[in-house]
């Protein structure tokens, strides 16, 4: 218990350092977390379960997979794109079939007794899914259509949806708390009311900021460049450098999304040419004489 106790107290500052511009976000996942993993839940029911909206490339997905990691290890998360299931042939492939056949769902809850289920846009489902999740999240069993029965008392179930996110969108200058409220109103005109509330915690994220999107690119630079320097690649990088990946990166409607590509391609492709060129690619990089890439130097 001492071990879970210290582990439990790292969480937070750990998924800070992690997930920017969501400050409001962490202390209540952690919450739900927390009681989870300390046996404080209910009987009868997943270890806990989110709901996350809010606009694309926000963090909804990456905190998910970051405190997955952190609680279970790098292969604990199970993900569903919900947008795969979106017309009723093709359930079967999620939930399985009357024959027999095992669906996605049931092939990881086969094999698996306890982690992360993450359903990526939840609103884009067949509402026959939306059904299964009022099971789900009350007993934390579920019937598929194979006739199986699972159990889901040792997994957290964490949906994702971007319901509501063109008012957070809009340039105004209404508090949060304002748009918030107006977000889990739509939220509660797409979805029935028992599912809404069968969840632990429905928490709407912010848009990210210039500066926050900054932060980001910060710190996914600096985690390319340390997975580099395990490969032998001795890089830093000059500020021009980092503004022009943080130009590509930052996108109004995307978020963060696209900076870690961004970051990737435009890196890996000065090692690449450094390589190609016969040059030991350790240094600096710099922007290139033309804009368009970087160089090591």
């Amino acid at each position: 218990m001492n071990s879970l106790i210290e582990k439990l107290n790292d969480l937070e500052p750990h998924l800070d350092s992690r997930i920017k511009g969501q400050s409001h976000v962490i202390p209540r996942v952690c919450s739900v977390l927390e009681r989870g993993l300390l046996g404080l839940q209910p009987p009868g029911k997943p270890l806990g379960s989110l709901l996350f909206l809010g606009p694309t490339g926000v963090g909804k997905t990456e905190l998910t997979l970051e405190f997955s990691r952190y609680l279970f290890g790098g292969d604990a998360v199970f993900r569903f794109d919900m947008s795969e299931f979106q017309h009723q042939d093709s359930v079967k492939l999620l939930l399985g079939e009357e024959s027999g056949a095992v669906g996605r769902l049931g092939r990881v809850l086969a094999g698996h007794q306890t982690g992360v289920l993450l359903f990526d846009e939840i609103e884009k489902a067949h509402r026959l899914i939306w059904d299964l999740f009022l099971q789900m999240l009350d007993a934390a069993r579920v019937t598929l259509a194979d006739h199986r029965t699972y159990d889901l008392s040792g997994f957290y179930i964490v949906c994702t949806s971007n319901i509501g996110s063109r008012q957070l969108l809009r340039p105004t200058r209404l508090p949060f708390a304002t748009l918030e409220r107006a977000v889990l109103s739509e939220l509660h005109r797409v979805f029935r009311p028992e599912l809404i509330g069968r969840f632990d915690e429905k928490i709407v994220f912010r848009p990210l900021s210039p500066d926050t999107q900054r932060e980001i690119g910060r710190l996914v630079v600096s985690e390319e460049l340390a997975r580099f320097q395990q490969q032998g690649f001795h890089l830093a990088i000059a500020e021009p450098a980092f503004e022009f990946l943080v130009r590509r990166g930052i996108h109004k409607a995307l978020g963060a999304r696209p900076m870690k590509r961004t970051v990737q391609k435009f890196i890996g492709d000065a090692i690449r040419q450094a390589l190609k060129s016969g040059n030991d690619p350790r240094g600096t990089l710099s922007v290139s004489s033309d804009f368009d890439a970087l160089t090591i130097g």
